[in-house]
């Protein structure tokens, strides 16, 4: 029997996301850090047990990883930012991990998709290192940009493939594509855009809210097309 109902964990879940997509007019204060994480650690708590018998733990320490992704990034701190994007990095290694283990299922659809997903984070990269590979952002100074996004990129990337090509829920593969849409909105906000200040963190809310709304529908979708292909209560 599960723990909790899914209902339960789905109105739990989307009310913790809207509290943390609801304090972006906010700007950066203490508390923010785990504002930013607790949706992703109770749906890496539920989704341990909902999970496992498909894909282990991969699933649940994808999320939690995430989860410290978001705390990371969240503080403005330069010393673990870094921290930050290795952590999604380390997400996605145990995202592919699982995923693989359901066998492929490749189409000429798929492969083409796959293709624009490669296509597209090249030219991303090579747009954020020909911009500037150290960008001023403020209460960060200059992080060196360019390197740690660059890194990132073929972690993010291969998670979304392997999502696509692999056989199972197409929630799933949804899921890891709008990871990738989440992924690409944030870093132009942040990075690419003009600010109307300087002192500005982001170069607009709605592109930011958008971002993070996006965020938390992938990292759901994942979860429950996990629980799907798991024949699992997700909970």
């Amino acid at each position: 029997m599960p723990i909790l109902p899914r209902s339960f964990v789905a109105i739990a879940y989307w009310l913790l996301a809207a509290v943390s997509i609801a304090v972006i007019p906010l700007g950066p204060f203490t508390a923010l850090p785990l504002l930013r994480m607790a949706p992703t650690v109770l749906l890496a708590a539920t989704s341990l047990r909902a999970t496992r018998s498909r894909f282990g733990t991969t699933i649940a320490w994808g999320l939690f990883f995430g989860a410290w992704g978001d705390f990371f990034l969240a503080t403005f701190d330069n010393s673990v930012a870094g921290l930050g994007v290795l952590a999604f990095f380390v997400g996605h290694a145990c995202y592919i991990t699982g995923l693989r283990r359901s066998g492929w299922h490749v189409t000429p659809l798929r492969r083409a998709l796959v293709a624009s997903l490669i296509v597209f984070g090249i030219g991303y990269g090579a747009v954020i290192a020909w911009i500037n590979p150290h960008i001023p952002v403020p209460r960060l100074g200059n992080l060196a940009v360019a390197p740690v996004l660059l890194a990132y990129m073929p972690a993010l990337i291969g998670m979304a493939s392997v999502a696509v090509l692999r056989q199972g829920s197409r929630l799933l593969a949804a899921g890891a594509l709008v990871f990738v849409a989440s992924d690409a909105m944030i870093p132009l906000n942040q990075f690419l855009l003009p600010k109307a200040h300087a002192t500005d963190l982001y170069a607009t809310d709605w592109l930011l809210l958008s971002g993070f709304v996006t965020y938390y529908g992938a990292q759901w979708w994942i979860a429950r097309g996990a629980e799907m292909d798991a024949g699992q209560p997700l909970g």
